[in-house]
């Protein structure tokens, strides 16, 4: 399993009238996560798909635990549990820190396929990609 953690911020335009972060934002931070963990991982997007390789989203999932609010700073913790075949799955923890205290205000998971540019089907995970994951399993 490999984890990275990114801390944002809730800025104004995240927010309802009652300074609430709305749900769909949710998804948003998970893409900053992810983005962030494969850039970690060496695995850019713009080199993936330099390499022939596009990403699709085909499954998103949320679950709401607690409300994040205006100005709070918050950590998007990704994992990837897993190697990946032909698809690649993003779990995700929105935590704000509370006195010391971890309280996670939403958890969910992606799922991402590897297509290929010039045939638009769906290959296997890149062995170039399979080695990067692994060295840092």
């Amino acid at each position: 399993m490999f984890s990275f953690d990114i801390t944002t911020r809730v800025e104004y335009v995240d927010t309802d009238k009652m300074g609430v972060m709305h749900n769909s934002r949710y998804f948003l931070f998970f893409e900053r996560g992810r983005t962030e963990t494969m850039r970690q991982l060496g695995i850019g997007y713009k080199s993936v798909e330099d390499k022939g390789i596009m990403m699709p989203l085909v499954e998103q999932f949320a679950r709401y635990i607690s409300s994040a609010h205006y100005d709070d700073v918050l950590m998007v913790r990704t994992c990837i549990k897993e190697l990946p075949k032909a698809k690649i799955r993003f779990d995700y923890q929105v935590i704000r820190q509370d006195n010391g205290k971890e309280i996670i205000l939403c958890e969910g998971y992606n799922t991402l396929a590897f297509v290929c540019t010039d045939t638009n089907k769906p290959v296997r995970c890149p062995q170039w990609i399979l080695e990067k994951l692994a060295a840092h399993w």
